[in-house]
């Protein structure tokens, strides 16, 4: 499952990347480092999302979802986030340079059924300066992603998580001799890019899990 980890917070620093230099941002940007310290977990239940969906997982009938009891809430007040995860998290931090500055990417990261569940965001000097590059730049992270994963994307859409642009998409690749399916959602909530996504062997990762995983995120304000 470690290398799941490894390469997962590969294909999160790509996307960053991805996103950055292909996505214009405000002239007036000063590149600065990002000040987002470490997130910590809550008591307190997400309210869930009555907007999210996700495309349909194309994952073998002989996966087997996680254990109910298994589940825990986790909720992010420096990432504005709260999502459920299938265990406890791993939080972990890394420092991206890209074409407008240096960048400090936050993740977290949960393990089960031999799949890994991660959340990471990001935050830019400035937002977009032009709403409709949003997309463009939301789909250059996907791309950028897969790529990295050195596989291909089977679906990807535009989605609104109430008022912020997303995309979810769908994609298959290999991790060394493994086939892996990976499917996610992100979002570009003003100048933070939010990558939520499930990564597993396509025959073992459940479905069901990753339709609650995703569903369950939510941005808080």
């Amino acid at each position: 499952m470690k290398k799941y980890i490894s390469l997962a917070a590969g294909l999160v620093l790509f996307a960053v990347s991805a996103c950055t230099s292909s996505t214009p941002v405000a002239e007036n940007a000063n590149p600065t480092k990002s000040a987002a310290p470490s997130t910590t977990a809550s008591e307190k239940p997400p309210e869930k999302s009555k907007d999210a969906v996700t495309p349909e997982a194309k994952t073998s009938e002989k996966s087997e979802t996680t254990s109910a009891n298994s589940w825990q809430d986790y909720k992010s007040s420096t990432g504005k986030f709260s999502v459920q995860l299938p265990s406890k998290p791993q939080e972990q931090s890394q420092e991206q340079k890209t074409n407008v500055g240096t960048i400090k990417l936050n993740m977290v990261i949960a393990e089960a059924s031999e799949s890994g569940f991660f959340v990471g965001y990001a935050d830019f000097p400035n937002k977009i300066a032009n709403p409709a590059d949003v997309q463009k730049g939301l789909g250059e992270s996907v791309k950028g992603s897969v790529a990295n994963l050195k596989g291909v994307i089977k679906s990807e859409k535009e989605y609104m998580l109430g008022d912020v642009p997303c995309r979810d998409f769908e994609a298959t690749g290999k991790v060394q001799t493994t086939d892996v399916s990976m499917r996610g959602r992100f979002c570009l909530a003003g100048n933070r890019l939010y990558q939520v996504f499930a990564l597993g062997a396509a025959d073992k990762i459940a479905a069901a899990d990753v339709d609650r995983f995703i569903k369950s995120f939510k941005i808080e304000k």
